[in-house]
């Protein structure tokens, strides 16, 4: 039997938080860039980005949410 590639919820909110940080960047190159070769690459940067992330998500593992673990609004 094959093992499927997953990832822990923890994992793939890290890779969400990273992820956001990393399209927040490329979205200000975009804006801030005047070079429209620059910007094309930033926006396919940002697909790229965007796609791993969804992939990441497809591959986490539900479970449960861990009660002792901390709360962004806390």
């Amino acid at each position: 039997m094959r093992a499927r590639l997953t990832f822990s919820s923890e994992a793939a909110g890290r890779v969400f938080d990273r992820a956001h940080a990393t399209l927040v960047w490329l979205a200000v190159l975009v804006f801030l860039s005047s070079e429209p070769s620059v910007r094309g690459l930033a926006m396919a940067a940002m697909v790229a980005v965007a796609l791993a992330a969804s992939i990441v998500a497809c591959l986490a593992k539900c479970g449960p949410p861990d009660p002792s673990a901390p709360h962004h609004g806390d």
